[in-house]
């Protein structure tokens, strides 16, 4: 399982991520949980045995020399310093006095070993049946540990952080804390500096067997810290995302009620426009072309006062897609042949022309007349808006505040003014039989 973490890379996300949350704990309760993790270490130097503490000072957690105890002192005032150092030390779950031993420098052998990441399962086994090669001494006479620092998923290899010393070493450091009343927890090769935190380590010269229990971790001065950071770090990205919800959620109310007076705003546009075109549609219908009025007026002034109209008919007539609307005239008239010219030249008519050959009277000087002609269109009349758009407004939802004069209920048109009508109004066909002259008659 160990591997396969590794080999997913969720090992180096956990400590990506654990280092992403370590600043945002304050300084304080930071200090105190790193300051948990760390135990006393007590030197062995060549002159002296020097016992550090850590301690926070200006808001940094760092070691701190307390009690240095020369060597050269006769072996009771040592023993004596020693157990006055120990016994200041505070006591921790219980048992007092519980220290790290570091080796001096020249007493431990450190190095770095490339090894093939299969190993890595069983490390401290592969490395016990090689040591001859790492130690000038007999497997049966040191002590080691391992522990791997560095991977390389390319060349599938692992960089290990190896430490050796001899077990005689070992035992007469640990001897010597304990004769002092010292719990030795672990013995280390390496000292600190200082005013300065030594990087954390996992390597251990103790033999496993002897090592505290692991399990001393599942207490609750480890778990109450442990679970108020994660509880911190729950609701610093829950609490956010529970407001971002809330807001979402009165967003997305707004926004379906919007919706609703936009639709209804579209229905009420669309029956605007429906009434509107069905209205401008009648209008175009109704003064595409002259009225009846209008034309008999014309036909009126334009004839020669010698031009009797024995009938005058006008209808509607259908060529294609486009309506026509025509005249057909049928009269006596001293000159007949003139009458097509008049009519071409009044702005009311087109394509003027006989129905049908002219037929002198007889006796006298007159001639019988048929002539149609088509009426000219006129232009469309400007199309009247029913409503502008800032009167299309749907009734607000009860749930709505609006502001302002009401709108129409849906379903209704704001009511509007038709342009003026013209007193007459010509039916599609008209047959007007007329019986006396147009123009001069006794």
């Amino acid at each position: 399982m160990r591997n396969a973490a590794h080999r997913y890379g969720l090992s180096a996300f956990w400590r990506w991520w654990v280092g992403q949350l370590v600043p945002l704990i304050p300084a304080g309760p930071r200090n105190a949980l790193r300051r948990r993790r760390l135990w006393p270490i007590l030197a062995f130097e060549p002159d002296a045995a020097v016992l550090y503490v850590p301690q926070v000072a200006d808001g940094f957690l760092a070691f701190a020399e307390t009690a240095r105890i020369p060597v050269s002192e006769e072996p009771s005032s040592l023993a004596k310093a020693g157990r006055a150092a120990i016994d200041a030390l505070p006591s921790r779950n219980g048992t007092p006095g519980k220290v790290v031993v570091a080796l001096a420098p020249g007493q431990v052998l450190r190095k770095t070993i490339t090894l093939p990441a299969a190993v890595e399962e069983n490390l401290k086994q592969v490395l016990a049946y090689d040591l001859d090669r790492h130690t000038p001494f007999k497997p049966d006479e040191v002590y080691f540990d391992a522990v791997v620092v560095a991977r390389d998923l390319g060349r599938n290899e692992i960089s290990v952080d190896w430490v050796a010393a001899l077990k005689t070493v070992v035992n007469q450091a640990r001897r010597r804390a304990e004769s002092w009343g010292a719990t030795v927890v672990g013995v280390t090769s390496e000292a600190p500096r200082e005013g300065a935190l030594l990087a954390a380590t996992k390597l251990n010269l103790l033999p496993e067997a002897e090592r505290p229990d692991a399990s001393t971790q599942r207490r609750w001065e480890f778990w109450v810290p442990l679970a108020l950071i994660a509880l911190l770090a729950l609701v610093a990205i829950a609490l956010p995302l529970w407001q971002k919800r809330g807001y979402a959620i009165n967003l997305a109310q707004v926004a379906e009620q919007q919706r609703v007076r936009a639709d209804a705003a579209n229905a009420l546009r669309e029956q605007v426009d429906q009434l509107t075109g069905e209205y401008n549609f009648a209008l175009q219908k109704k003064y595409a072309f002259p009225s009846a009025a209008q034309v008999i007026e014309d036909i009126t002034k334009l004839l020669p006062d010698d031009t009797w109209l024995t009938q005058f008919e006008m209808k509607s007539a259908a060529k294609g897609k486009e309506a026509h609307r025509e005249i057909l005239v049928r009269g006596e008239s001293a000159n007949a042949g003139r009458l097509v010219s008049l009519l071409e030249d009044s702005k009311l008519y087109e394509q003027a022309a006989p129905r049908s050959s002219t037929t002198k009277i007889q006796p006298g000087p007159g001639e019988i007349f048929d002539l149609g002609a088509q009426l000219k269109p006129l232009p469309a009349p400007p199309a009247t808006q029913l409503a502008s758009g800032a009167d299309v407004v749907p009734p607000a939802p009860a749930s709505v505040s609006t502001s302002g004069p009401a709108a129409a209920p849906p379903g209704t048109a704001p009511a509007a003014t038709p342009p003026p009508t013209p007193a007459t109004t010509a039916p599609s066909s008209e047959r007007i039989p007329v019986a006396a002259p147009a123009k001069g008659s006794p």
